[in-house]
């Protein structure tokens, strides 16, 4: 396949075309214009030359006489009338001729080898003869009256020549003269437009050796200047660089959409073992032991039960991380986030009849933008958590920091609280409290942060006025846009800023 012209050699074609375009034309009108002026002078030349001989009538009488004989008595014969022939004269290079009914009856000059066509037509023409342009100019000369009268049917002509060969030479020089200058000039443009297309894109060449340079994932973070150059090479130095933002972006859903799926994997491989293999045991054991007590088969049948339900909430815990984590397409809504809480708390106290949950919540409506499963998801676990490791009394509070301010999501609860060494980690997966009372799978606080990532928020932990820990999630109003490279990174960590 023929590989395609740089753009370099198109400006340099270009360049060279228009330059070769404008010294064609400039050169076919040059040489016009002179051969114009050159046959014009040598017209003229003749118009000159026509004017002396052509009035000077006497000159013209000997060539004459046969025709115009003066008139006497009859009978007599006119006596011979003997003149110097005047007139006529010619330049090296030219001729002229008397022409009398169509005959040439005199002529001086460089007459043609080989003769000249006679042409007694008035005016200027154009005649080859003898293997050689002329130009030629005939003219009629005025008779006075008498000798008109006595020449009656006498038609007279002067004709004058003049070689054109001279001429054309001129007009052959000058032309081979403009086809080497415009020759030249085109080849010093073409080199020229080389030479200054490198130069002018140059910023282009450099542009490319920098996208050039890109050649991994590792190095989309690069962004080209945008400044410094022309405005075109800034704008295509802009429009690289969007590419580049959204190729970042598109790779980092995908490497997290990736981690996602390890680590899903990872942690089910890692956390359901256990419990699989205690549920394997007690069947196990319920086969081999058909005759087992009603009772004790209860127990074990419970437990089977219990480790069944704890395996679907830690599935359900991992998925939600999961879907977390890619986060490719959450959709998000304007929402109420008071019904939401509001909601939360409802559920719970349907789940936990024997545990006091309170809520202080505005009446009027508290929108934000979001993801309503994943911020429930958020205010579920939050309260869940606080059941399960606090006490008796749990408290819910939403409001607003200031008017214009972010939303505050507090619980709190009654219980032993969090150690503050504890608080860096117990928003890593599977984290649990050295003095966790409850079974659990170590999720639901690593699921508040992430979520309150997502949402561009942060969680913190601290001690409550109830005498447990207390939980306070900042999300702002519009859903804060956010990088899910760093929400994984966000969510250890949110546990420890501001303490």
């Amino acid at each position: 396949m023929k590989r395609p012209l740089s753009i370099r050699a198109r400006v340099t074609i270009a360049a060279t075309a228009a330059v070769a375009l404008v010294l064609v034309a400039g050169g076919i009108l040059t040489v016009a214009t002179f051969a114009k002026r050159e046959r014009s002078s040598l017209d003229r030349e003749l118009e000159h030359r026509a004017q002396g001989p052509a009035a000077r009538v006497p000159a013209l009488r000997p060539a004459l006489r046969p025709a115009l004989r003066p008139a006497g008595p009859p009978g007599e014969v006119p006596p011979p009338i003997v003149e110097e022939p005047r007139g006529l004269l010619a330049e090296s290079g030219s001729f002229v001729r008397l022409i009398r009914n169509g005959e040439v009856v005199r002529s001086a000059g460089d007459l043609p080898q080989g003769g000249f066509p006679v042409r007694s037509d008035l005016g200027l023409q154009t005649v080859k003869a003898g293997g050689r342009k002329w130009r030629t100019l005939t003219v009629e000369p005025p008779l006075p009256p008498p000798l008109e009268a006595q020449g009656a049917g006498v038609r007279a002509r002067i004709q004058f020549a003049a070689d054109l060969e001279p001429v054309e030479d001129r007009i052959g020089e000058m032309r081979t003269r403009v086809i080497l200058v415009s020759t030249l000039g085109i080849l010093l443009a073409a080199i020229l437009a080389s030479v200054l297309s490198g130069v002018a894109l140059g910023p282009l060449s450099r542009l490319r050796s920098a996208v050039a340079g890109i050649s991994g994932t590792r190095h989309l973070s690069r962004r080209l200047p945008e400044t410094g150059g022309a405005p075109e090479i800034n704008e295509l130095a802009q429009s690289v660089n969007a590419m580049l933002t959204r190729l970042e972006r598109s790779s980092a859903e995908t490497e997290d959409a990736l981690q996602a799926t390890r680590r899903f994997a990872a942690d089910v491989g890692h956390e359901l073992r256990t419990p699989l293999t205690s549920i394997r045991a007690n069947l196990d054991a319920l086969r081999r032991n058909p005759s087992m007590p009603e009772a004790e088969r209860q127990a074990i049948l419970g437990e089977v039960a219990r480790e069944q339900r704890q395996l679907v909430a830690l599935l359900d815990a991992l998925q939600a991380l999961a879907r977390g984590d890619a986060a490719t397409a959450l959709p998000r809504e304007p929402l109420d986030l008071a019904e939401v809480v509001d909601a939360a708390v409802e559920s719970a106290r349907r789940r936990h009849p024997g545990a006091s949950i309170e809520l202080k919540a505005p009446d009027t409506g508290q929108e934000v933008r979001g993801w309503p499963d994943g911020l429930r998801l958020l205010v579920d676990n939050l309260i869940e958590n606080a059941v399960r490791h606090g006490g008796s009394h749990v408290r819910a509070e939403l409001r607003r920091d200031g008017a214009a301010g972010p939303f505050l999501l507090s619980v709190e609860d009654d219980g032993p609280g969090v150690p503050e060494a504890e608080r860096k980690r117990i928003f890593e997966r599977f984290a649990r409290g050295a003095a966790a009372r409850s079974p659990g799978s170590g999720l639901g606080l690593a699921l508040v942060a992430q979520q309150a990532a997502l949402h561009g928020g942060e969680v913190e932990v601290g001690d409550a006025r109830l005498g447990g820990a207390r939980f306070t999630v900042r999300l702002p109003v519009g859903g804060t846009p956010y990088d899910r490279r760093d929400v994984r990174d966000r969510g250890r960590s949110l546990a420890s800023r501001d303490q």
